[in-house]
């Protein structure tokens, strides 16, 4: 015992038992910076940069909903359907007010992201005027796309700033798993030293930082979750593909869009889906477009695994990768084709009389403007007739307004057979009818096309001529018969507008209703009755 105790009193021993000692605190003193210096660069990554870029990714997908429904509203032009999508908009106005403020301030973690952030401070206020504006607009009967179109500039300047803080936050990240990493490195050699001996504090700050950058990945990877469930369950089509144009990944929707599953496209080119009826120089002037701004929007048609056309609203992205030399496209589509048959649909029911598909007074009067015009370049004649039906008020008063509509579409189709393809018969509103008789050399040309619109409507004085054309109209099991009186005008002899020739012809059509009806008056056998009157 006396050996032993005087082995560890001697200065040698004590010496290296002062330096083991020194040693092993400048070990763990070294250990305990380190764990917390990688503690402050995970915290960096994740509060500062890690959440932030889902804050940011969240506002720039609202921004990219509102955008979406402001289209939808405007193609559909349903007030229903426009409450709605506004109030969806609202919500999503609210969304971003919210991930902005858990964002700035707590989330800038750098110079670079700072400027940005003040940026997007400054101008987003003003992107929220714009959306309110326009929802304001859209309640409007007169709203036009040209108001929010020529702001679709300024809001994609907030897009890209979001994108450039989004690139910003994640190049941060990338650093400071690198620094993290480099120092974790260091910090096993330390730790495995100063478990040797047995320095255990050290090794329960290293579970404390294991757990952090476990908790980190969990969120990353729930982040990266979320971000493929919103991909999958999007109703938009969603097509990625590499620098080459080479498809990489679909979404659900496009096999509901299109009906080609994710195995037949991978490694295919879009061009798949063309209908060739967009020229060469579109999809030229498309990718110049990439190329040149990074983005690309617009209408295509395309056509569908089983060979149906379909009208797509496109937008095109490119994306570069984190290492820079990667890049991707992203192409998102919505299929609009039943809003442009839609929209298609009312600009015929804006031209054309809904019970009788004919052209209505709008439509009348555009094409005997035309007509007009042509007349006084050929040095041609163009008739104009006006045609109201005899005793109709009493039809609809006695047998309802079914029997007379069918009266009417009946009536229709014959004034329709007798005419040439070159005229035009339109409906001017309840019982009246009016006609564009064109390329007419003489006035003697006029009366034989009228005697036969007399017994195409009224009782068969021509049968021979005109067959069945003139017989009793059987309308919802009733027998009905009807006469028409008609009056006539002529360019130029009567008159050279439209305005002119329509109201000579109405008034020759009264004319020949006071001369007993089923009768035809020209305007000069009018200012004739009146002046023998006179």
């Amino acid at each position: 015992m006396r050996n032993f105790l005087a082995i560890d009193s001697s200065p040698r021993f004590l010496v290296v038992l002062s330096a083991g000692v020194t040693l092993a605190i400048l070990l763990a003193v070294g250990g305990v910076f380190a764990v917390k210096k990688v503690d402050g660069y995970v915290s960096t990554m994740f509060n500062g940069n890690v959440a932030t870029i889902g804050h940011l990714s969240t506002i720039r997908s609202a921004l990219f909903d509102i955008r979406r429904l402001h289209w939808r509203s405007f193609a559909l032009r349903d007030p229903a359907q426009t409450a709605e999508y506004t109030q969806a908009i609202n919500a999503q106005l609210a969304v971003i007010s919210k991930e902005w403020a858990l964002y700035d301030p707590n989330g800038i973690s750098s110079m670079k992201e700072a400027l940005l952030a003040d940026q997007i401070r400054a101008e987003l206020p003003k992107a929220r005027a714009i959306v309110r504006a326009s929802l304001k607009r859209l309640g409007s009967n007169d709203y036009s796309a040209q108001w929010y179109q020529a702001r679709i500039p300024y809001l994609e300047h907030i897009d890209q700033l979001i994108a450039r803080d989004i690139d910003t936050n994640i190049e941060q990240a990338a650093r400071f798993s690198a620094l993290s990493q480099q120092v974790f490195a260091r910090f096993v050699s330390v730790a495995v030293l100063l478990f040797c001996l047995g320095t255990v504090g050290v090794a329960g700050l290293a579970l404390r930082w294991r757990h952090q950058r476990d908790n980190a990945v969990r969120r990353s990877r729930e982040h990266l979750w979320l971000v493929n469930q919103v991909f999958n369950v999007t109703l938009d089509s969603v097509i990625i593909t590499d620098r080459h144009g080479h498809i990489t990944k679909v979404n659900p929707a496009f096999y509901g869009m299109t009906g080609y599953t994710e195995e037949e496209v991978l490694g295919c080119n879009p061009n798949m889906l063309s209908s060739g009826r967009q020229s060469p120089e579109f999809y030229k002037e498309m990718w110049q477009c990439l190329i040149n701004e990074g983005h690309w929007k617009g209408q295509v048609w395309n056509r569908k695994k089983n060979g149906d056309f379909y009208l797509e609203s496109l937008s095109i992205t490119a994306i570069a990768g984190l290492n820079k030399t990667d890049l991707n496209y992203v192409a998102v589509c919505s299929d609009i084709t039943q809003q442009h048959a839609d929209q298609e649909f009312q600009g015929y029911l804006a031209t054309h009389d809904v019970l009788t598909g004919l052209p209505n007074r709008l439509l009348f009067r555009e094409r005997l403007t035309q007509a007009l015009a042509r007349a006084h370049r050929s040095g041609l004649k163009v008739a104009v007739m006006f045609l109201d039906l005899d005793h109709f008020k009493e039809i609809n008063d006695t047998l309802w307004h079914g029997v007379g509509d069918d009266t009417l579409i009946t009536v229709a189709k014959r004034l329709k057979s007798v005419l040439r393809d070159v005229d035009t018969v339109a409906r001017l509103g309840g019982d009246e009818f009016a006609f564009i008789l064109e390329d007419i050399h003489e006035a003697t040309q006029i009366e034989p096309i009228a005697r036969k619109l007399l017994a195409a409507v009224g009782e068969p004085i021509a049968r021979k001529l005109l067959a069945a054309v003139g017989e009793p109209i059987l309308a919802k099991g009733h027998q009905v018969s009807v006469t028409p009186s008609i009056g006539v005008s002529l360019y130029p002899d009567q008159g050279h507008t439209p305005i002119e020739l329509v109201d000579q012809a109405d008034k020759a059509m009264y004319e020949a209703k006071k001369s007993g009806k089923n009768a035809v008056r020209f305007f000069t056998q009018m200012l004739d009755t009146v002046a023998k009157a006179g």
